[in-house]
């Protein structure tokens, strides 16, 4: 196909309604073989040069407009700037089936459509079968769009207002439903953490500060798992261990960034560096096979035309070969920066890790003296609640004691007779009074 009858087929498809296709939000990863080169997105009906380059047709189109001149029948291929006057529109079918393969999401997403689905089927998927699209109202006098979805069996507008009993307000038919059910100011809702009832559109900034909501510990990007609430959470983070470790995570990982950006760049300028060799490569073979026509072509001339392409020649060699000796030492040293930074990082992780496990370490140990000290303190508590016992059974067997001896000596007075013999008598209660405990048998504690 010539260039003026692609771009007249190019105008035609292009006024048509059809999806752009290159603005879909792409799921799954793609070969990077598959991108146009011209949009950096993958191909949308691939048109193939006579130089094996391929493109978008509609982007090959606007390039066309842009570089050609105004009456040329060739222009620039505008990856390798080949001479080109033919496009041929036949493309293996495997780019095109790899292409359609990709999966995006439906184009009426922010619209609430969760559909994925492979490219190739975008077209029907939004002309069919997706809820989501706006259609034009089947009244003809509104001039309004609406969802697909709420498009009534009986056509009749949906764009007229209807007041709502609960709170006498004047909401759309189309979304009066969604009024009813969520957004109405007089609907109430309970809280499932604290069980207070509020307004439901209250309730999203009532989570925001509620004190028995659990939330995440502010170390939970560090691996911490644990989920408190919200009026505990300063006593949990208090405790953790890795809060106190946080900053020195955080600014490892800063380090990693800077690190990673770094061998970003250093590959860039290693892809630059190597497509300009090829570059050079190709110019001096270009040189090659000029000064070789020349030299076939000059006729009577012919010895020193030879003298000249081979001094071109000898210098095209050389210079080739010191600016590959160049470009190879520059790989090498790039690759020697890459394997340090490589090291650095295992090195960082490692030092990291040890750091983490000190830190386990440490608390452990804490944790084992606070335990220690805690039974230490316990048997002390349980040493002094023994002598009171003992002091306790004692007072109760004097007490004892005590009765039964006023009892034998009321027994003893009441018998007794007075006269000459009371000396005799008191003799005998002397005799009969109890013996008074001993020191010896008396028991003390001492701490």
């Amino acid at each position: 196909m010539d260039i003026k009858s692609f771009l007249e087929l190019e105008a035609a498809s292009s006024s048509e309604d059809s999806l752009d296709l290159r603005s879909l939000d792409l799921v799954s990863s793609y070969d990077s073989h598959l991108m146009c080169p011209i949009c950096h997105c993958p191909f949308v009906q691939p048109v193939r040069l006579d130089c094996d380059h391929v493109f978008c047709q509609q982007c090959l189109g606007s390039a066309i407009i842009t570089f050609r001149s105004a009456d040329a029948n060739e222009f620039p291929c505008p990856s390798c700037r080949t001479p080109t006057t033919r496009i041929s529109m036949s493309v293996p079918r495997l780019l095109v089936n790899m292409c359609d393969e990709i999966q995006v999401r439906c184009p009426s997403a922010e619209a609430g459509c969760e559909e994925v689905l492979p490219r190739g089927h975008v077209q029907s998927h939004v002309q069919k079968y997706c809820g989501f699209r706006l259609v034009p109202c089947p009244d003809e006098s509104c001039g309004k769009m609406l969802r697909q979805k709420d498009l009534q069996t009986d056509g009749r507008c949906l764009h007229g207002y209807c007041r709502c009993e609960r709170c006498s307000e004047d909401v759309m038919e189309r979304d009066f439903e969604d009024h009813d059910k969520v957004l109405c100011p007089s609907l109430e809702a309970t809280c499932n953490d604290c069980g207070s009832t509020m307004r439901r559109q209250e309730l999203t900034k009532h989570a925001e500060t509620c004190s028995e909501v659990s939330i995440p510990c502010a170390a939970s990007q560090y691996g911490c798992k644990s989920k408190v609430r919200r009026v505990d959470i300063g006593t949990h983070e208090a405790q953790c261990p890795l809060i106190s470790i946080g900053p020195y995570l955080e600014a490892q990982n800063t380090r990693l960034k800077q690190l990673e950006l770094t061998t970003r760049h250093l590959q860039q300028r290693n892809e630059i560096f190597e497509d300009g060799m090829a570059s050079i490569r190709a110019s001096l073979a270009e040189s090659a096979r000029a000064g070789n026509g020349a030299r076939s072509t000059q006729g009577g001339d012919r010895d020193r035309a030879r003298t000249e392409v081979d001094e071109s020649t000898e210098m095209a060699n050389a210079f080739s070969s010191h600016t590959t000796q160049y470009l190879l030492s520059l790989h090498e040293s790039l690759r020697e920066e890459v394997n340090q930074m490589s090291h650095a990082l295992t090195d960082l992780d490692t030092r990291a890790s040890m750091t983490i496990m000190n830190e386990c370490l440490r608390i452990k140990e804490d944790m084992a003296h606070t335990n220690a000290a805690l039974n230490s303190v316990r048997m002390q508590v349980q040493w002094l609640m023994n002598p009171r016992l003992h002091n306790g059974n004692r007072a109760n067997v004097m007490r004892a004691n005590s009765t039964s001896n006023d009892s034998s000596r009321t027994s003893l007075t009441s018998t007794s007779v007075p006269g000459p013999s009371s000396n005799g008598a008191s003799s005998i209660l002397g005799s009969l009074r109890p013996r008074r405990p001993s020191d010896s048998g008396r028991e003390g504690t001492k701490l």
